[in-house]
């Protein structure tokens, strides 16, 4: 049953991950921060300097969120296809967001008035606030299943209503509104605020760092209490289950067959029925909750540069869960389960997975090495931002 090209359908399966972690740890306290240099800064200097935390870096971050993408449609064609035509108005949504971070970082500093400068943060905390949450809303709906199937006769998605193959339609964005979803959604905002407090605590002093660590206590509380929130909930939801087809030999076969190749069962609480098979990948959420409770342990100490550490693995437990409670899908139908999209019956061809692999073996740790280098030669090691350096250096910083 595992071949070759199974093997290297995992390891992709992997990559992907390693991709949504490293995104996650970088955009998650970039889009924290953002969240919050309206409300932490009291005065135009104290804002300035929140913002000047993440301005060396906040366009390399989002890199880390293109790669991603990237990914889905280099791997998983099928799944870039009928995610993106299908949730393509929530997609527009996140990139309308992300439109105005860049403006709002280059425009704000270039007028002295109150109204301007208060108009751009304003537009940078909701353009740092809307990706994270329809994001964590869009996972979310994996979970509850997407209303998508596959006309093989007009070969493309259709979405909505069995009964009407030949009628493309949207999802909108108010469907995908479940309490379930939104739940995740809020998680996802909670732990980048948790994030982005954990990074500015570590740059800042003072009065802004009392500030943060404020923050960073709560939101680590709220988001311990949303993580197992979730968990509990995922148990009592409908979950899936998929099997190989008695007539394939193989996982990856199920390529060839993307419609009949497996066979999909859904029971009460089955999206944590890989825990009980595999009882190693309970790391990943013990992780998430791990990371959240030394992370505040740390900041009590403040030891705030060991607290975002443990941040950063708690990003990694969060997203792992995610990963292994969903495996082997990646986009689930509600309407036709049979006809979801798993790793096995998705992706790219042996030789395509390959050839990205050895890319993404190449790539990804000259990326990780140019990114770390860029944060030493920006700010080195225990360096922070003070309001009075920001006000001592005005005119050369955001």
């Amino acid at each position: 049953m595992i071949d070759t090209y199974t093997v290297v359908q995992l390891l992709a399966w992997l990559a992907v991950g390693l991709i949504m972690f490293l995104a996650a740890a970088t955009i998650c306290f970039d889009f924290g921060a953002g969240m919050l240099a309206r409300f932490v800064g009291k005065n135009e200097y104290e804002k300035r300097a929140v913002i000047n935390i993440v301005a060396p870096t906040w366009d390399g971050n989002q890199v880390w969120l293109i790669t991603a993408g990237a990914g889905l449609f280099a791997i998983w064609p099928r799944v870039y296809a009928g995610s993106f035509s299908g949730m393509y108005l929530g997609i527009l949504v996140v990139l309308w967001a992300l439109f105005l971070r860049p403006v709002a970082f280059e425009y704000r500093h270039k007028i002295h008035s109150l109204k301007w400068t208060n108009f751009w943060d304003w537009m940078l905390c909701i353009g740092s606030l809307v990706p994270i949450l329809v994001i964590g809303v869009a996972i979310g709906n994996l979970f509850i299943g997407l209303p998508f199937g596959f006309d093989p006769g007009t070969l493309r998605f259709y979405y909505g209503s069995v009964n009407l193959p030949q009628e493309s339609a949207l999802i909108s964005l108010l469907g995908l509104l479940n309490p379930f979803a939104i739940a995740v959604g809020v998680m996802a905002v909670i732990l980048s605020i948790m994030h982005g407090a954990s990074y500015c605590a570590m740059r800042t002093e003072g009065v802004l760092y009392a500030r943060f660590v404020k923050i960073q206590k709560l939101s680590i509380i709220l988001f311990i209490i949303l993580f197992a929130l979730v968990g509990i909930w995922l148990s009592m939801l409908q979950g899936y289950h998929w099997a190989l087809s008695d007539k394939l030999s193989s996982y990856s076969q199920a390529v060839l067959h993307p419609l009949t190749g497996g066979k999909v069962t859904i029971t009460t609480g089955g999206w944590l029925s890989n825990y009980a098979h595999h009882t190693w990948m309970i790391i990943a959420p013990v992780l998430g909750f791990l990371g959240a409770i030394c992370a505040y342990l740390f900041a009590q100490k403040h030891k705030a540069t060991l607290a975002f550490f443990s941040s950063v693995l708690s990003c990694f437990g969060v997203v792992f869960s995610l990963g292994f409670s969903l495996f082997p899908f990646i986009m689930p139908s509600s309407i036709l389960p049979e006809q979801s999209f798993v790793i096995w019956n998705s992706s790219s061809s042996l030789i395509s997975l390959i050839g990205i692999l050895i890319v993404a073996v190449i790539m990804l740790p000259i990326i990780f090495v140019y990114t770390t280098y860029v944060y030493k030669k920006m700010w080195g090691r225990g360096v922070t931002l003070t309001p009075e350096e920001v006000k001592e250096r005005s005119h050369e910083l955001y």
